[in-house]
């Protein structure tokens, strides 16, 4: 796992409180990250959102334009 990744994913759970700046930080950073570190944060997406129904559900758009979470 990359530090970017990691710094990403922290990032992620702070904001994960409110799910508005969830869905925003979760934007910005897809369009950082390279395919292989996108394909890590998908991952850790399904894990961290599996007891969290107020992100779960949401559609992050630019994971969703460039089809990398929709595996997940």
């Amino acid at each position: 796992m990359s530090s970017m990744s990691i710094y990403i994913q922290r990032r992620l759970e702070k904001a994960s409180l409110n799910p508005d700046l969830f869905k925003r930080e979760l934007n910005q950073s897809i369009k950082m990250l390279i395919a292989s570190e996108i394909d890590e944060l998908a991952a850790w997406f399904v894990n961290f959102t599996k007891d969290k129904p107020q992100l779960k559900n949401l559609k992050p758009e630019k994971a969703y334009e460039r089809n990398l979470l929709i595996k997940y």
